[in-house]
């Protein structure tokens, strides 16, 4: 009986064959790494729960294994409060006395990074302390987020608890993207057939030549979001471009993985990539999704079918825009920005943020001339951190804001004020809208 890539790498973490549907005890993980919001408490429930078991066989507190922890600030750094800089603080003593990879501030968003620097291979069990984790399955692992209390205790044990093996939903990807349309655009097409529960407690497999066909940055674009239909998680096979990302970069073994042709799938999509257009997700709910030559259409609609998840919006002007998060702060995603901007200006009502995903990309776009493009025209670079998509800083938006982001979540009240309007869309998408003050196709300026 064939095998889903999950249900291999679970098979092969336990020793024997699982299907899905399975419940697992005690589920070995590879990886597992924390941030700013979660680090500190985790650590504190660490100590406060295994220092007594610890103490008792006359052992100095440890984790299990300090290689395959991570802790990463990247959330609301550089520290805006008190208790986020002390919380960091928590973070760097805990990691430097259990000889623990403790990123700096700056060096980026953790479901950047640590594949940049090959930390994450294929057949990997990664947990992470962020919804987002799931990015990391476009490396062919099984990566999912988990809050504190789990994440603390996998820290010290290496294991998840009560491990339900998930069913598998297949996404086969056809055709090629036609200009001016990215990853961005092919996840929120999905997301807008499906819903937001479309994919609930599912694993979104995405494969097929489209996908064969994409980078990976817009691979991990497309992994990124596949929680935002209550997928479990996402994840893509290993081939040929994910065999030269991780050459002379991986820092462990690399083994090609893939489902079997015979798997079983609780239910498959085709999607046609040459048909898709330039997508925008409404306020306040990814699975909102209209394209750009139907706005109009949609913002009547808005009015017209009200709900607390899907709200009127008054018209297509937009005050602020956004690009960067671990959705599409990436190499290429700031490439398509200034592609975009070259030649133009920022509108003089619009916020431009512009805040690229890691320390890497900061430099390769500095180096390029990427940043400049963007500084020039009028926009603000900030330094490799969540920023705003997380509301807390670097760009806190106001009541009356109407944003347009190429992060992931648009819910009320994410980016600051429950009155604001939140739009999700492509980097060229966004920097389109930037230049216009509204939302605008960015197929136009290509």
């Amino acid at each position: 009986m064939g095998q889903t890539m999950v249900e291999k790498i679970v098979s092969r973490q336990i020793g024997r064959a699982v299907y899905a549907g399975e419940k697992i005890d005690r589920l070995p993980i590879s990886k597992i790494f924390f941030n700013d919001v979660i680090g500190p408490p985790a650590v504190k429930g660490f100590e406060e729960n295994f220092s007594d078991l610890f103490e008792k066989y006359n052992k100095p507190l440890q984790v299990f294994d300090p290689k395959r922890v991570f802790s990463l600030p990247d959330h609301s750094v550089p520290a805006h409060s008190v208790s986020v800089a002390e919380g960091i603080d928590i973070m760097k003593a805990f990691t430097k006395a259990r000889d623990i990879k403790m990123y700096k501030e700056g060096d980026g968003i953790e479901h950047v990074v640590l594949m940049e620097d090959g930390h994450i291979v294929p057949w990997d069990i990664v947990l992470g302390t962020d919804s987002h984790t799931d990015t990391n399955g476009a490396m062919g692992a099984l990566a999912f987020g988990v809050g504190t209390t789990e994440g603390f205790y996998a820290m010290g044990t290496g294991h998840i608890y009560d491990f339900i093996v998930p069913e598998s939903m297949k996404f086969e990807l056809t055709g090629t993207l036609p200009k001016g349309v990215y990853s961005k655009d092919i996840i929120l097409h999905i997301i807008g057939k499906l819903g937001v529960g479309g994919c609930s407690k599912r694993v979104a497999e995405f494969t097929g030549d489209g996908v064969r066909n994409l980078s990976m940055d817009a691979r991990t674009t497309i992994c990124n979001m596949a929680v935002e239909m209550s997928a479990r998680t996402g994840i893509m096979a290993y081939d040929k471009t994910l065999a030269e990302y991780l050459e002379g970069r991986a820092q462990w073994p690399v083994e090609a993985i893939d489902s079997d042709p015979d798997a079983t799938y609780a239910d498959t999509m085709t999607i046609d990539l040459s048909t898709l257009e330039p997508c925008v997700a409404f306020p306040h709910k990814p699975g909102n999704v209209t394209t750009v030559s139907q706005i109009p259409e949609m913002i009547e609609r808005s009015q017209n079918e009200t709900t607390p998840d899907f709200c009127a919006v008054d018209s297509d002007t937009i005050t602020d825009a956004f690009l960067g998060a671990c959705t599409n702060g990436r190499y290429e995603d700031l490439v398509a920005g200034a592609e975009v901007l070259k030649g133009h200006s920022v509108h003089p009502d619009v916020n431009l943020i512009v805040i690229p995903a890691s320390r890497k990309v900061y430099e390769r776009t500095m180096d390029e001339g990427i940043l400049q493009v963007f500084v020039k025209a009028g926009a603000n670079v900030e330094s490799s951190n969540c920023g705003p998509c997380f509301g807390s800083h670097m760009g806190v938006i106001s009541k009356k804001t109407q944003m347009i982001s190429s992060s992931n979540r648009n819910y009320q009240g994410r980016m600051g004020s429950p009155d604001a309007r939140i739009f999700l869309a492509s980097p060229a998408t966004v920097v389109a809208s930037a230049i216009e003050g509204k939302i605008a196709d960015p197929r136009k300026y290509l």
